[in-house]
């Protein structure tokens, strides 16, 4: 096969902002007020993180989960088991993505529940 008759790449740049706003509908969905009951980390040895609201920091409110506040919880962290509790509508996809290799970087175990919405 010749370069020439090679199918052409075709290739778009990508917006500037990745940004994603939730499905109105997934709103609706989403339980702000669910939230996990009390821990046993004395009995099972394991800390748990909560990610309980939208991803990505809220310029308005500075609400939201970040890297940054998943990064500290790692580290005040000193058991060997991590239990990550999520009931959010998503958010910001770069967001996600640091806090997705923050846990998967941690050499523990880590396992994720699913309280109610998991959505992006």
């Amino acid at each position: 096969m010749t370069l020439r008759s090679a199918p052409p790449i075709n290739l778009s740049r990508p917006p500037k902002v990745q940004a994603w706003d939730p499905d109105p509908a997934l709103l609706e969905k989403w339980t702000p007020g669910l939230r996990a009951g009390p821990g046993r980390e004395s009995v099972t040895g394991s800390r748990t993180i909560s990610i309980l609201d939208v991803i990505g920091a809220d310029g308005l409110t500075g609400e939201g989960v970040t890297a940054r506040r998943v990064a500290a919880a790692l580290r005040a962290i000193t058991a060997d088991n991590i239990t990550v509790d999520i009931n959010s509508p998503g958010g910001d996809f770069f967001e996600g993505v640091a806090i997705y290799n923050l846990l998967r970087a941690d050499p523990r175990r880590v396992s994720v529940r699913i309280l109610g919405l998991a959505a992006s």
